[in-house]
Parts: C-alpha cells; structure tokens; sequence
C-alpha cells in the first residue's frame, strides 16, 4: 500500500543503522518463542491449563542435566581405561575394545546433549531475520516512522505505509522491537530511535496493536 507522508512529522522516528547480530540473536530468539506459545495459547487453550497446572521442571531438569553429565564422564572415562589397552591386544581384548568404544561414545554424546550453550529452537529463525543486518546501509539511511494512524517505512525513492490494523502483534525485549503484520516481521533497535521517547512508543503500540507484550530480560 502506497502512501504520501512526511514522515519527518511523525512522532516516532527509527534510523536504521547496522544490528549486532550476537547481541540481539538470544532476544530475538526469544521473542519468536513468546510470539510462538502465545499462539498456541490462543488456539489451544485447554491444553495450556493443563500444562500450567504441571508443577514447574526447572529444578528437576538442573538436577537431571546434572546427573546426565556426571554419569557421561564417567563412561568417557570408563571407556578410555578400556579401549587403550583393547587397542594394544585387540584380538585378546576384544570385548573390552568394544564395551570401551560404546563407552565412549555414550559419554560424549551424553556431554554433548548437555552442553550449556547448546543452539535454542528458534535460534535459527532468529538468525534469519538478522541474517545480513550486520551491514551498514547505503545512504540515505532508510526510516521506520509511526503516528497514530500507522507505521511508514522510508527507504531512497520508496514509501510504504501499515495501518495499525494489519498488525498480528509486537513484541518488545530489552533492546528491539520486533513488530509482525501480514507475513512479514520487521526488527528495529531501540537505540535507532532518532525522534521521540520509548515511552511513549510503547504506549502508542499498546493501544493500537492487537497483541503487545514486553519480554522480560534473561
């Protein structure tokens, strides 16, 4: 939809810069796995009452993930005692060789599953959306501007404009905002904000958007 709109009026105002990408990926990752039980919270919502009712599993998975990697160091230790000398007599050895082996693999696989930094299930989405983002924009810089009526975007000899009811949701993290209508997402930097408060922005959005959450850091 075409629109023409100064945006330099519009009480909001984003100059979009470039994004650094390992700082945003775990807010943004967040936010599309709020976006994504929020969902599935409105179409199924029987079977979130009972999963709520579920006593919480933080404490128990820490413990479980505890035992796993106590346990995978042990078979990893196990196994070398047993495949180093299974390697010297395998003929002789042979059993050992290969409970040594299994025992091995067993461990790493179990350290591997429990790693700490292991990749969340919508790291990659996020990293989609922030793929090439890293990169400083020609100039003119495009803009993102929002008035009461809607959201504009800006960029060389094009404008489009978003009227608040084409919106799905937005989803505010410590240092985006992450913005969906139609099928599109639009990410934009809290501290790309050139005109007006966040504030204010977020009040705006509050209004005038079907869904607005803030997601809480960490």
């Amino acid at each position: 939809m075409k629109m023409e709109s100064s945006y330099t009026t519009a009480p909001y105002l984003f100059q979009i810069s470039s994004y650094d990408i390992s700082r945003l990926l775990p807010q943004v990752s967040k936010a599309l796995e709020t976006r994504s039980e929020h969902l599935s919270r409105e179409r199924y919502p029987k079977m979130w009452r009972y999963i709520d009712r579920l006593p919480s599993p933080s404490q128990g998975a820490k413990r479980s993930r505890l035992r796993t990697r106590l346990f995978s160091i042990l078979c990893l230790a196990a196994g070398i005692i047993l495949v180093v000398p299974g390697l010297m007599e395998p003929k002789e050895l042979l059993v050992p060789l290969v409970a040594g082996a299994a025992a091995v693999v067993l461990g790493v696989s179990g350290l591997w599953r429990t790693r700490k930094n292991r990749e969340k299930p919508f790291d990659r989405s996020a990293r989609l959306l922030l793929e090439g983002k890293d990169q400083t924009p020609e100039s003119p810089a495009p803009v993102v501007s929002f008035s009461d009526q809607g959201m504009t975007f800006s960029e060389k000899d094009n404008t489009e404009f978003v009227p608040y009811s084409d919106f799905e949701s937005a989803w505010e993290t410590e240092d985006t905002l992450l913005l969906v209508f139609g099928q599109r997402v639009t990410l934009l930097q809290k501290q790309d904000l050139v005109q007006g408060d966040l504030g204010g922005l977020s009040r705006l959005l509050a209004e005038k958007v079907p869904t607005y959450k803030l997601i809480a850091h960490g």
